[in-house]
């Protein structure tokens, strides 16, 4: 047995129990989901791995392989980001409880790695055996490039709803059944995702050894992103650019390996080490971007003031939460307000969709009472909502959580047609239980709808609700999430 050959039975060891120890420790910690410090410490387990698998592979076998992995594995992770978000759409449109979510993750990894094995077998073995492969190979990343940039492609929530209107009703009930028909929808909605990554690493490497690696070392540090990045989707406003940017140079160097392969000696054959030089430049240069661009963003939000204007609009959105109209937002507005909503789509009571409406409602009520209820007694009056409107939240995870999980409920709840978006007659039915006209929901739909696709799905949805109880300007979209203003 090779020198190399131990160093991956050691890197399997250590993958497996890495992977057991973290099952062992959550079990132990009965947590629900991990904690972003928890999750940035074994994303840092993971990381330490690759790292160490790349240099045990340069100095057992070469150093070439090793910089071949290690681009490798930079690209799989960066290409796999767009995957935390089909996650999380799955994770919200089926309304996955935390405590599930784990186990969810780690066997919908566990069946990705199998789907993607089959899947690299057959891609090394064809551009193994037929070197013209790279041809169509390198064209295939250079127009998902293009999709990417112009946002023809990866738009999940375009691609997602046939295979979520099949789901709903498989995964109504708990147990194992469950759980194996959610971890076999994430493996396939990971597959389908892969269908560029794959290629992509098959342009730094046909070493089956490796580019199974580079899968594997990347998906099991997935479950950990998910829980850092999902808090975040909305801050990685260039993650499309930067994907476009990897998958058109690795397109363009599997061409031009492609012609060097082929005779052609003006064409450069770009190495390992650029590869990886140009992949971890062009991941850093994304994040920091983003994060510019939603700090600046953030600057220019206009602060809390006494502007009539303002005042005014927060007025009126106080008045779309006070149901009673005695002058206070209380446990009985949040409740009678989700009867409305399940009775204008015929939930009855004890439905799943009328439990998963009143549950997110009274978290969305509480994570508001932490966040403007000063003097403590469980209500919230217009002065309190309007002084809390703009100022930082202390629990900002939870918050999110939060408008995360009523926007997914009120969706499920008001999507009569299963197809996981609302169109405009199912959104005028909805905000109805607001008060809202059908000419007032017409006008907010517009609106609301930011990519003018003639649907509101959930992120919008999302956003409208986060904007509503957060945003202090007169204008922002979320001051019509309900319907009216």
């Amino acid at each position: 047995m090779t020198v190399f050959a131990w160093v991956q039975i050691a890197a399997a060891a250590a993958l497996v129990s890495v992977v057991a120890a973290e099952v062992v420790t959550a079990r132990r910690a009965r947590a629900r989901m991990l904690t972003m410090r928890a999750a940035a410490s074994w994303a840092g387990v993971y990381i330490t791995l690759a790292v160490l698998f790349g240099l045990g592979t340069g100095i057992a076998d070469n150093w070439t392989a090793a910089g071949q992995f290690y681009a490798g594995y930079l690209t799989e992770y960066s290409l796999s980001l767009d995957n935390l978000f089909i996650f999380y759409v799955i994770m919200k449109r089926l309304a996955v409880a935390p405590d599930r979510q784990r186990r969810v993750l780690m066997a919908g990894i566990a069946a990705a790695l199998v789907f993607r094995s089959v899947l690299i077998v057959a891609g090394v073995t064809a551009v193994t055996r037929y070197d013209w492969m790279f041809y169509p190979l390198g064209a295939f990343l250079v127009w998902t490039a293009a999709g990417l940039f112009s946002g023809r492609n990866r738009q999940p929530e375009d691609q997602l709803p046939r295979l979520l209107f099949w789901l709903r009703p498989r995964t109504a009930s708990g147990g194992a059944a469950t759980l194996l028909v959610l971890a076999v929808a994430i493996g396939v909605a990971d597959l389908l995702f892969a269908f560029d990554s794959i290629p992509a690493v098959l342009g730094i490497t046909t070493s089956a050894t490796l580019v199974v690696a580079c899968n594997v070392f990347a998906l099991m540090g997935l479950r950990q992103l998910y829980v850092l990045l999902t808090r975040m989707l909305d801050r990685m406003v260039y993650l499309n650019q930067g994907l476009a940017v990897i998958c058109a140079f690795i397109g363009v160097k599997l061409l031009l390996h492609a012609l060097h392969g082929s005779g052609a000696r003006w064409a450069p054959d770009i190495r390992a080490v650029p590869s990886v030089i140009a992949v971890a430049a062009v991941l850093l240069v994304t994040v920091a971007a983003g994060l510019l661009a939603s700090r600046l963003a953030t600057a220019g939000e206009p602060a809390p003031g006494p502007a009539t204007a303002q005042n005014a609009q927060l007025d009126r959105r106080f008045a779309v939460l006070d149901i009673d109209h005695n002058g206070t937002w209380q446990q009985q507005d949040y409740e009678q307000q989700a009867q409305r909503v399940c009775n204008a789509f015929g939930h009855p009571p004890g439905s799943r969709a009328r439990k998963n409406v009143t549950d997110a409602q009274r978290g969305l009520f509480s994570a508001l009472l932490a966040h403007m209820d000063a003097n403590g007694d469980q209500k919230i009056t217009p002065a309190e909502f309007a002084a809390s409107v703009g100022r930082n939240i202390a629990d900002q995870p939870g918050f999110d959580a939060a408008i995360s999980a009523t926007a997914s409920a009120l969706l499920q709840a008001a999507d009569v047609d299963g197809n996981g978006v609302l169109d405009p007659g199912e959104y005028t039915r909805l905000t109805a239980a607001y008060g809202a006209s059908t000419q007032q929901a017409s006008q907010a739909f517009r609106q609301l709808d930011l990519d003018h696709n003639g649907v509101l799905d959930v992120t919008e949805l999302t956003q409208a609700i986060r904007q509503f109880f957060t945003s202090p300007d007169p204008h922002t979209p979320g001051n019509l999430a309900f319907g009216h203003l």
